[in-house]
């Protein structure tokens, strides 16, 4: 696990902590109140270098003569449109004993024979939303494409998900390699498709979108 060390934030405006060096945040959930943070810029950039969204992070709140660890996850961040410097950070603190749904990102490693065979590595999936206990989340989804010859698939089946249950069928493909022209025909097919969405005033892929960006959600 990752540690972070932050601070409450007592005093001082946004934009002068910032020029200090310091990022806003805060943290909260169903067991901790909104709690203000600082937390020094640089510490910060080094976590985000080394953690996805669903990493957990052992936030350490330093509080004058005592302080308090609370585990945590990246619920979202504020980056400055022109330094693209974070600016402002959510914290969630989970219940423990509740499961999460959570996107997980997808890593993908090896090398196919099929591509050395002329075929095209195809990802369907950059990540998965998953649904466990906050201490089984893992934090990259690891699929091997060094056994996949061209027409070979890596399906849900296929892959560890340890002690979380993905929200995916079964026989759902992740990766796959094609063959260069078939990979081709579905990509015009795709374009033409996209096209015809357009027409409407908004489009499934943007539903889609929005509804991949939703926080961790506990239960149900």
């Amino acid at each position: 696990m990752h540690t972070l060390k932050a601070r409450l934030r007592l005093k001082g405006k946004a934009g002068a902590l910032r020029r200090q060096g310091w990022v806003p945040a805060v943290v909260y959930g169903p067991t901790v109140e909104n709690t203000p943070l600082v937390i020094d810029r640089k510490d910060l950039q080094e976590l985000f270098s080394q953690i996805t969204r669903s990493s957990r992070i052992n936030l350490s709140i330093k509080d004058h003569s005592k302080g308090k660890k609370l585990d945590v996850f990246v619920k979202s961040i504020q980056y400055d449109a022109i330094t693209d410097r974070p600016i402002h950070v959510d914290f969630y603190h989970p219940n423990i004993g509740s499961p999460l749904k959570l996107y997980v990102p997808i890593k993908i490693i090896g090398e196919a024979p099929g591509i050395k065979e002329g075929g095209m590595l195809n990802v369907l999936f950059r990540r998965v939303r998953v649904h466990g206990l906050p201490k089984d989340i893992p934090h990259l989804i690891t699929i091997d494409v060094s056994n996949l010859a061209i027409g070979d698939a890596v399906r849900v089946r296929d892959v560890d998900f340890g002690n979380v249950e993905p929200f995916m069928a079964q026989e759902q493909a992740l990766v796959t390699v094609m063959a260069p022209r078939r990979l081709e025909e579905e990509v015009v097919e795709a374009v033409e498709e996209e096209g015809e969405e357009l027409v409407g005033e908004e489009t499934a892929g943007t539903k889609a979108a929005e509804g991949e960006e939703e926080p961790p959600a506990e239960g149900e």
